[in-house]
């Protein structure tokens, strides 16, 4: 990658400079051109070619600096990427070994019969667990690397925005009560049908009802759905440590984790997956918190039924 763009960088400084060689005055200016474009070359990417404001060839080595400046932000840029990712692939193998090392290991037992009924029954259950655990995790890395490629479709159907919202619902109140977690759900009775996608739907509302039970230490999660004009808005809220001033405006972003503020590892990726497939959804989300008061997160979404 850093030597493709350095051969660009190269190529147009040298045509560039071949094609305004006759308009520099003196040897002098050209050797110093010469000296910052070798060094340019040899990766100094901090030195600029300068040049008087009256010369005329003072805009094209503006526009070269430019180019330097802009290349040297886009290699800034790439270099952080591969060290998230490399970050990521970290935090995701070691997400995936922990449950998968157990699975293996309860199953091994059942396999050889070395437990009795009713442990069988219960290490049976926890595999299962296990491999809800093992889904969860590839299931955020197959839609997060979609995402990332672009190549996410979205199916849009007609929807009964409610009744699915509700069917939803019933499938989270297990994983609350498991976590020993009070909930409050309130989602209209009336029929509305929009025209959306049902998986992406699904998605945001699992992250952000995952973020809660997960990092927010909360007691309370509420779980709230309305029509306001042609808008359907959908609040996921808790009663928990809340995020940091600091951490707030960032939480969206991939592969950022801030752990200081919720207390709990992760990979970074469940609320800039929402975030996007919100975004893919024509619409919006916010979030609002406080220190040891709470979060809520604000997701509006357009009402359209063709």
């Amino acid at each position: 990658m850093e030597f493709y763009l350095y051969t660009i960088i190269i190529i147009l400084v040298v045509a560039v400079l071949g094609l305004v060689v006759q308009q520099y005055s003196t040897k002098k200016e050209l050797k110093k051109a010469a000296d910052v474009v070798k060094e340019i070359s040899d990766g100094n990417m901090e030195r600029r070619l300068i040049i008087g404001e009256k010369s005329p060839a003072a805009d094209l080595c503006y526009m070269i600096n430019d180019i330097v400046i802009h290349s040297k932000e886009e290699l800034t840029k790439h270099k952080q990427s591969e060290t998230a990712y490399r970050q990521l692939i970290t935090n995701l193998s070691h997400d995936i070994r922990t449950p998968l090392a157990s699975l293996t290991g309860y199953l091994e037992a059942v396999r050889l019969m070395i437990v009795n009924e009713e442990d069988r029954e219960r290490y049976i259950e926890i595999s299962h667990e296990k491999a809800l655990d093992l889904k969860y995790y590839i299931d955020t890395l197959f839609e997060w690397l979609k995402l990332e490629s672009g190549e996410r479709i979205y199916h849009f159907e007609h929807i009964n925005i409610f009744e699915y919202l509700r069917e939803i619902a019933v499938d989270l109140i297990p994983q609350f009560e498991k976590a020993d977690m009070n909930y409050d759900i309130n989602i209209p009775e009336e029929d509305l049908t929009i025209l959306s996608d049902k998986s992406a739907i699904r998605r945001i509302t699992d992250n952000l009802t995952q973020n809660a039970l997960i990092h927010s230490r909360a007691s309370l999660v509420k779980i709230e759905m309305r029509k306001l004009e042609d808008r359907i808005f959908i609040e996921i809220s808790d009663n928990g440590i809340g995020i940091s001033e600091t951490n707030l405006p960032r939480i969206f972003e991939r592969l950022y984790k801030c752990n200081a503020a919720r207390g709990v590892s992760g990979n970074g990726l469940g609320l800039s997956i929402v975030k996007e497939l919100v975004k893919g959804l024509t619409g919006d989300i916010t979030v609002k918190s406080k220190k040891n008061q709470g979060t809520t997160f604000y997701v509006s979404l357009p009402i359209r039924n063709s």
